[in-house]
């Protein structure tokens, strides 16, 4: 018999966004600003069982509620309604951009993120080396985190949780930046972590990550569990489901708008082959993995069309 480290049982999580409604004329006149709420749904009665010793993956599409459901189980974030049960030591949840202080140094980040768990400074003295050797930002720890680039923040989180050793590790999207080396060292991490019985859950985009690291997936939809499972039989009905043509091979890819481009790289990074989109769009295959590396590196946004004339082999 396993023995669960979270219960999260019927969760539900709304948002109430302001909207600004059409002025009309009397508004204007007035320099009145009507503003209006409307709930928006991230959680709708979500419920799931993380067994101790367990790699998880949440998947969905964008807005399905993936880090939604991460704060909830990490405490970070207060449900409408519903519960949630942690078994063993709080989880430590990693999110990229979140937890650093901007204006300190990164070596100052680490000692105050480990004191605030409970370490001793001569603790955090002698875990330092560890952390600098894992994250491998060099001379960059001495200076301020918001120079870091979003690759560096995520060596850097990362490197501070594994040396900490936490029971249960919540991961949003943090192994989306760095490259090949840090996340082959970064997935071995995690590896040992749950061979430890440790729990590791993970939301990504990567569903051959997923696949290759995860026991279990758990599938959002519009807030709602639509389905849990192994991994390979969730990420396969996900895949079958979720699938978008890709788009625009009658124009040229420089032409391809950012949504395009993001539609063939997350193809790409579900595993298929390079040869195989590039004979179905038409897009080079060097081009193809021009935009593979731009979309780890800075996401959605460093895909639009106005990068076309930077340099790929810097």
């Amino acid at each position: 018999m396993t023995e669960p480290a979270i219960v999260a049982t019927d969760i539900h999580v709304a948002y109430r966004p302001f909207a600004d409604r059409v002025p009309t004329a009397r508004r204007s006149i007035g320099r009145f600003r009507h503003r209006e709420t409307r709930e928006v749904v991230a959680l709708d009665g979500a419920s799931c069982t993380i067994e101790r010793g367990e790699a998880v993956a949440i998947v969905g599409r964008n807005g399905a509620g993936k880090s939604t459901l991460l704060r909830v189980l990490a405490g970070t974030l207060e449900p409408d309604s519903g519960t949630v049960e942690v078994f063993g030591e709080p989880p430590t949840l990693l999110q990229l951009g979140v937890g650093f202080n901007g204006r300190l140094s990164g070596k100052h980040n680490v000692y105050l993120g480990g004191l605030a768990l409970g370490h001793s400074r001569n603790e955090m003295d002698e875990m330092l080396p560890r952390i600098e050797e894992f994250a491998e930002i060099g001379e960059a720890i001495d200076r301020p985190v918001n120079t870091y680039s979003s690759g560096m923040r995520s060596r850097l989180a990362f490197a501070i949780a594994m040396t900490l050793e936490p029971e249960t590790l919540l991961l949003d999207e943090i192994l989306a930046v760095g490259d090949a080396s840090f996340k082959e060292r970064s997935m071995a991490a995690l590896q040992d972590l749950v061979d430890r019985a440790g729990t590791v859950v993970m939301v990504t985009h990567s569903l051959s990550q997923a696949k290759r690291f995860c026991d279990t997936a758990i599938w959002l939809d519009a807030g709602r569990v639509k389905m849990i499972g192994p991994a390979d039989e969730v990420i396969s009905e996900y895949s079958s489901a979720s699938e978008e043509p890709i788009g625009s091979p009658d124009k040229p890819p420089g032409e391809w708008n950012a949504k395009e481009r993001t539609q063939l790289i997350r193809r790409l990074l579900t595993g298929a082959k390079p040869a195989d989109l590039a004979a179905e769009s038409g897009v080079d295959v060097s081009e193809i993995i021009a935009w593979r590396r731009r979309f780890i590196e800075g996401g959605r946004k460093a895909l639009r069309p106005r990068f076309d004339g930077d340099d790929d082999d810097e």
